[in-house]
């Protein structure tokens, strides 16, 4: 029962996404990126699928998966969520305390990433987010390959939290 929730909730973002870019929808956004005239609010969420598979990353190199599973979590750089969504829930493994070099690196990255939402928050227009999101089929699936990421994240930490935090934590 415990997988199949989150298989199920992994097929409908599936659907959601394929159900998209079957209508015909399109997409100029990648060509905003490279001529670098976008909105904080887009920068902001489309940087964060860059940056939020690097913790996966780290934390299945620190969790000592199998090399070959270490490999599939760097797809998450390319297919996001739609990737690490299933390899999270179907091939699990012991979590390890946080090294010292590891929570450097998750800090470092929540820094970024907190930065870049204040940036967003602050200058960017929600706005025009909406309308991309709206009439562009990649900031749709963006969005959506955003939404299973930030649920894959805030469960795995949220439910190993005792154990990565352990030697960060005083005991009394």
């Amino acid at each position: 029962m415990k997988r199949r929730v989150p298989l199920l909730i992994w097929i409908v973002l599936v659907m959601v996404t394929i159900n998209a870019s079957l209508n015909g929808a399109s997409s100029d956004f990648l060509n905003q990126v490279f001529s670098l005239n976008l909105d904080p609010s887009l920068w902001f969420v489309f940087n964060a699928l860059g940056l939020i598979p690097m913790y996966f990353l780290i934390l299945s190199i620190n969790d000592k998966k199998p090399w070959w599973q270490s490999m599939l979590t760097l797809l998450g750089f390319g297919l996001g969520g739609f990737v690490l969504f299933p390899l999270e829930f179907l091939f699990r493994s012991k979590p390890q305390p946080l090294k010292k070099y590891s929570f450097f690196l998750l800090g470092s990255i929540d820094i970024i990433l907190t930065l870049m939402l204040l940036w967003a928050l602050i200058f960017g227009d929600w706005s025009v987010y909406r309308q991309a999101y709206q009439s562009d089929l990649f900031v749709y699936v963006m969005t959506w390959d955003f939404i299973a990421l930030i649920i894959v994240l805030f469960y795995k930490v949220a439910s190993h939290s005792p154990i990565y935090f352990s030697p960060w934590i005083k005991k009394e």
